[in-house]
This record gives structure tokens, C-alpha cells and sequence, in this order.
């Protein structure tokens, strides 16, 4: 049977742009496509605090992938549904962690009300003065493989950003910035001892010669 070209020309171009369409249909379905969520971290004696905030269509692409919607409260909206989701609550406390010398640092999170405009905030005890952590930031990154979250540090550290994605969950931080050695600050302090002292002898030896000119 013979085929006319122009069928097998055009069977071939379907069959060439299939696969380019599916591979475009797929993460569109997905929400990963806007500005990445953000974490902010700040570490105070054995304290350490995160700030982690997304998109609104973030938040809600979350709460239905936990069921948070599938309340039965016609009284409620979305957004306070998932304000009030226990399971949302324990995914953000799993995903978000923070650990030291291989210990979990017990984390705290507080209240969910207006998180898609404000986020939420989390704080940590360690079981002494932070100077290195693991940090793992795995929300969202293990829904979709698509999401990337940007880690930033609050002053006074300078640190650069750093970005956790599905393949990077977990990564160890410094907080020791170059700072001043204690040692170099010894010095300061003494030569600057040795200096008001060398002044002031000067000052008696002045007064002295002027006393005794007069």
C-alpha cells in the first residue's frame, strides 16, 4: 500500500512535536515559576531564628498537596483553612530544620495567620553558642522538583545567598565571619593603655618644667 508523502510528512511532524508539547505541559500544572521562596536566618547566643516566606499561589499549591482544603467548613476561606492545618503545620516543622554537631536543634513555629503575606517565623534552642549549623529547607522542594528556595543571612553576618533545591536539602552553615581576632584586640587595648599613659607622663613632666621656670 502506498502512503502519500505528504501523509508520512505529516505523521512525522506529529510525531516530532508531541514529545517538545508534553515536556512544555508538564511544569506548567506546577507553581514553581515566580519568584523563589526565601528564608532569612539569624543566630543569637544558642538562639537561631528563620523567616521563611512564598508566594500566595505557593502557599495554597502546599495546602493542596496536604489536603489542607478537604475540610469540610463552608464557613471558612482557603486561606484560613490553611492557617488552621495541624498537618501543614507538622510538614513546615519537618522540612524546615536546623541541626548542631549532628544534633536536631528543637524549633518552634509561630502562628500561621496571614502567612501568605507575611510568612512565618521559627525559632531554634541550640545547645550552645551558634557557630556552625546544618540547615535543611526541603518545603516545597519535595513537592516539585522545580522549586528553588534562596537562603540569606541577617546582618551582621556577610555571607553570600545560598540555594537549597530537591537534590540540596541540607547544607552546613558558618556564622564565624572574619571578624577581628582576639588577640589583635589585646594589643589594641594595651598599646592604646600604653599610649594615654606615655601621654599623660608627658603632661606631669610639662606642668613640672613650667612650675619650676616660674
Amino acid at each position: 500500500m502506498n502512503i502519500p508523502t505528504r501523509a508520512v510528512a505529516a505523521v512525522l511532524l506529529v510525531a516530532a512535536v508531541l514529545p517538545v508539547m508534553a515536556g512544555l505541559a508538564a511544569p506548567a500544572s506546577a507553581h514553581p515559576f515566580g519568584a523563589p521562596p526565601t528564608a532569612r536566618i539569624s543566630a543569637t547566643g544558642t538562639q537561631v531564628a528563620i523567616h521563611y516566606s512564598a508566594s500566595a499561589d505557593d502557599w495554597f499549591a502546599l495546602g493542596t498537596a496536604k489536603g489542607a482544603f478537604k475540610e469540610a467548613a463552608p464557613q471558612l476561606t482557603g486561606e484560613e483553612k490553611l492557617e488552621r492545618s495541624s498537618v501543614v503545620r507538622d510538614y513546615l516543622l519537618s522540612s524546615i530544620a536546623v541541626a548542631q554537631d549532628g544534633k536536631p536543634c528543637p524549633g518552634k513555629m509561630a502562628s500561621l495567620v496571614g502567612v501568605t503575606d507575611n510568612g512565618v517565623e521559627f525559632s531554634y534552642a541550640c545547645g550552645k553558642p551558634v557557630d556552625e549549623l546544618d540547615v535543611t529547607l526541603k518545603a516545597l522542594t519535595d513537592l516539585d522538583s522545580n522549586y528553588r528556595t534562596v537562603l540569606m543571612f541577617e546582618p551582621p553576618v556577610e555571607q553570600a545567598q545560598m540555594l537549597f533545591t530537591s537534590k540540596t536539602t541540607t547544607q552546613h552553615l558558618s556564622f564565624s565571619g572574619p571578624g577581628v581576632p582576639a588577640t589583635t584586640i589585646v594589643v589594641a587595648l594595651w598599646l592604646t593603655f600604653v599610649v594615654a599613659v606615655g601621654i599623660g607622663v608627658m603632661v606631669v613632666l610639662r606642668v613640672r618644667s613650667r612650675r619650676k621656670s616660674a
